[in-house]
């Protein structure tokens, strides 16, 4: 029962922190001049669709644990690739799992685009979507990378020097409080950053495509 407990827990977390991705996607999109439709879906529209994405990323999370574990990766590090979406707003582990974050993070963003468009959320048809514009997603992705990167070490660092000054008994429960709030601060800056990134990366490539029939 607890193991359920867990694992009913991991679902609503990972759709929990889809669902703020998809809104804020969405936002930055129109905040760049973008066009999609997403604002037009009512709430439950919006987490049916939520429903329709996380599903498809639990089955992508399940096969490449699966296949880190047959080619003899770490037992440990194969089990965090379950929590792709947690990444997108708290502290990971330095080092590759700050990219298997960026590229879950990047494929979500395309389902966004996907759904703006009035298209059925298919990775057949977010996977073509990344290939017409991969040059521009591969250094936002690498850019997304370095933001997760060093967002986890300066979140770090501000825990370390707040650390002795909040354990002091005299604080109480102020401590909680702080570090609630950094948690806070710190996925906000993660969350905005990555999808400011995502988007101006595809506008780039949208503007590059729509110019090259004028320079040929």
């Amino acid at each position: 029962m607890p193991g359920g407990l867990a694992l009913l827990g991991m679902v609503l977390v990972q759709f929990a922190v889809l669902l703020a991705f998809l809104l804020a996607s969405q936002k930055m999109i129109e905040l760049a001049k973008g066009s999609t439709s997403l604002a037009r879906l009512s709430f439950h529209e919006q987490l049916v669709f939520g429903w329709r994405v996380i599903w498809r990323f639990l089955l992508l999370f399940l096969l490449a644990v699966g296949g880190a574990n047959f080619a003899g990766v770490d037992k440990f590090l194969a089990a965090q690739l379950w929590f792709g979406f947690d990444g997108i707003a708290f502290p990971w582990r330095q080092g590759l799992l700050q990219l298997w974050v960026a590229a879950i993070s990047t494929i979500a963003f395309m389902f966004v685009v996907e759904k703006g468009q009035d298209r059925e959320p298919r990775f057949i048809s977010v996977f073509k979507e990344i290939g017409r514009h991969w040059r521009h997603l591969l250094w936002a992705l690498l850019f997304i990378s370095a933001l997760l990167v060093v967002a986890t070490f300066v979140q770090g660092r501000i825990a370390g020097i707040l650390a002795p000054i909040f354990d002091r008994p005299e604080v109480g429960r102020a401590r909680y409080l702080a570090y609630v709030a950094l948690v806070l601060v710190f996925s906000y800056i993660r969350l905005w950053g990555i999808v400011a990134i995502l988007t101006h990366a595809l506008r780039a490539s949208y503007r590059r495509r729509s110019q090259m029939p004028e320079a040929a």
